[in-house]
């Protein structure tokens, strides 16, 4: 059988659901003799067109989704998928190039002056904090991109350190982004680091488990955990290679959508419902926002009588459908 390319849906299908759209069909019978086709044949593909959500089903009731909406939500899903897919290919990579340094003097004995990769390793329990600013001093970054998914190192500030990070971020042309865990958001002896990121021009935005710690600059340069998945690693490598700094720097834009702005609690009930998506319980996604848990219930009620739901499942597949990423 083919398949489209918004998802696991045969052409049959595809021929079906537009009969089902021009006609309005109520019932799976009256579907059939519309489409002049045998109703079990119907019912094959109709059980692949509610798969995707094109359709829904109750008995022999039908009712058609708008195909706007289910096409930007497969987007979405392979979007995720494709992401997914990134993440392992930077585990594998950070894997790869962990290896290079003991490679690169083997070739620079054979080849002096002539240097395998631009590659750099810090060592010690503050080298995510010293690989950036020796970069930083060496050659300006104009914007640096971080995920951060352990930031309790950073509680509390150098001040001299601080100073140079905020720098990076001032001007035309410059810009620094954080995405950080919602559990360090709403530590509370995070609360005073946090505000001075935030004013000193920092941006910052939250998901429930970033995947690891690493960070992308100017489109040219990575930074990565020599062990993929490390939350604040010890032993870290910088990078300097434009196809490796645009994998990172695609995967940290989708994570970077998905992610929610802290503090942003006048967003209304869509960005308390992102953040529980990504797994934040409802008390974590509404301390993050600046709300009460009583005022995030309330949130959760205005976006239940919006989307004409009943219950938090019913909610989140209405959201999700719904939303303009």
């Amino acid at each position: 059988m083919s398949h489209d390319r918004f998802g696991q849906v045969g052409q049959s299908a595809l021929d079906l659901l537009a009969v089902a759209l021009r006609t309005r069909a109520g019932t799976v019978p009256e579907l059939a003799a519309l489409a002049v086709r045998e109703e079990a044949v119907v019912r094959h593909d109709l059980a692949q067109l509610e798969a995707e959500g094109y359709v829904v089903l109750r008995g022999d009731h039908l009712r058609c989704a708008a195909p706007a909406a289910v096409v930007a939500e497969v987007v979405r899903r392979r979007a995720d998928g494709l992401a997914g897919d990134l993440v392992a290919g930077l585990a594998d990579l950070a894997e790869i190039v962990g290896r290079l340094p003991s490679l690169a003097e083997e070739w620079e004995t054979a080849n002096p002056g002539h240097p395998a990769w631009d590659v750099e390793l810090f060592h010690g329990p503050e080298a995510v904090v010293d690989l950036w600013h020796a970069r930083q001093a060496r050659e300006v970054l104009r914007r640096t991109d971080v995920v951060l998914p352990d930031a309790t190192g950073l509680f509390v500030a150098d001040r001299a350190m601080q100073e140079v990070w905020h720098e990076a971020s001032r001007g035309e042309g410059r810009h620094a982004r954080v995405i950080a865990s919602i559990a360090d958001a709403t530590h509370p002896d995070a609360q005073e680091r946090l505000a001075q990121e935030l004013a000193g021009g920092v941006q910052i935005r939250l998901l429930a488990d970033p995947p690891s710690w690493f960070w992308v600059a100017d489109a040219t340069t990575v930074a990565l955990p020599v062990v993929w998945g490390e939350r604040w690693p010890t032993s870290v490598m910088a990078v300097r290679d434009r196809s490796v700094a645009a994998m990172a720097d695609w995967l940290f834009e989708r994570m970077w959508e998905r992610a929610v702005p802290v503090h942003s609690g006048g967003a209304g009930w869509h960005a308390l419902l992102a953040l529980m998506s990504s797994g934040a319980t409802l008390e974590a996604a509404s301390r993050a926002l600046g709300l009460s848990e009583r005022t995030g219930r309330r949130r959760l009620s205005e976006a239940m009588s919006h989307y004409g739901v009943g219950s938090m499942l019913e909610l989140g597949v209405a959201w999700a459908t719904a939303r303009p990423d």
